[in-house]
């Protein structure tokens, strides 16, 4: 590109000039229409004089208004009033492209500076951290753990129960409870996770019949999934007993599914076993509490919310 002239920079400069101060310039030249024919020094018969104060007074009321309209629009008068149309519910409510607004907005936010990663991002978000899906959120989680033993070969065997509400969606009058255990397809390996009790509001849940298994990767899944509908808030409990190897890998992972806001942690375990807890992609940690507590691990979530994929682990050794 060549460089640029005096009088080409000269120009740039006076033509930002002229935005900045249209509304002015709008009134001056209509101020001079106005009173220039008036004068000694118009050289015009009176019939040009009436003509020109006439395209005077009409772009003093009609072209400095609409300038003037137009400049306060967006940085004054009309900003605050305009900002609660577009973004209010109702309006929202009422467009059928959120996803795609969603990705508009984003892109004004970042996709200036990382343009080869946002469509990725985008997409992730949207599917994996506010799944379109899913119609409600979990509230008030608490997981409890007793681990019952360790054996000499590292088996472990454990009971845990989950209980937490699930809250519906406001506009969405129904949604799905999902629970998911997985083991390894492999018969030499010692691995078993069986699942005692599902209920919803207190009514046990027939649970071969709301099961489905699946096969992948050399794992199987067994994917329980109930659906509630008609109220604003339902009362979930699950208790699980699993029984695997520590041999190849000493932890467990607990990563949640939906969107949950509160969670306590409780662990109980013998003296002859360590159990140590570790975050997994959450923003804020989860806080220790009763650290007085012999042989217990208590953790808590507060202030904040667990995204899917979002959650915690733990990791086990014999003492």
């Amino acid at each position: 590109m060549g460089k640029i002239t005096n009088e080409e920079n000269n120009w740039i400069k006076v033509n930002k000039w002229l935005k900045r101060n249209l509304t002015w310039v709008y009134f001056t030249i209509a101020i001079v229409f106005i009173l220039f024919p008036n004068t000694d020094y118009s050289p015009f018969i009176d019939k040009w004089n009436n003509i020109l104060q006439k395209i005077g007074f009409v772009g003093l009321t009609s072209g400095v208004f609409a300038s003037v309209l137009k400049s306060i629009q967006f940085t004054g008068l009309f900003q605050e009033e305009l900002t609660k149309i577009i973004s209010g519910t109702e309006f929202l409510n009422n467009r059928k492209d959120l996803p795609d607004l969603w990705k508009k907005i984003s892109k004004s936010i970042y996709a200036q500076k990382f343009p080869e990663i946002s469509d990725l991002l985008e997409d992730r978000i949207l599917t994996t951290y506010f799944p379109m899906d899913r119609n409600h959120y979990n509230e008030d989680l608490i997981v409890s753990i007793v681990i019952h033993d360790i054996n000499d070969d590292f088996i472990i065997n454990y009971t845990q129960t989950i209980e937490y509400n699930a809250i519906l969606d406001n506009e969405k009058n129904e949604s799905y409870i999902v629970y998911t255990d997985t083991i390894k397809d492999e018969q030499k390996v010692t691995e078993k996770n069986e699942l005692l009790s599902f209920k919803v509001d207190g009514i046990e849940i027939d649970k071969e019949k709301c099961r489905t298994v699946k096969e992948e990767e050399g794992k199987i899944k067994y994917i329980h999934r109930v659906p509630i509908s008609g109220k604003k808030k339902f009362k979930v409990f699950l208790k699980v007993k699993n029984t695997y190897s520590l041999k190849g890998e000493n932890v467990k992972l607990l990563r949640f599914n939906t969107i949950t806001k509160n969670v306590d942690v409780t662990v109980s375990y013998n003296k002859d076993i360590d159990v140590s807890f570790f975050n997994v992609g959450v923003v804020n940690d989860f806080e220790p509490i009763h650290t007085d507590m012999l042989n217990t691990l208590s953790r808590r979530h507060r202030d904040d919310l667990i995204l899917p994929r979002q959650g915690f682990g733990l990791s086990f050794n014999k003492r």
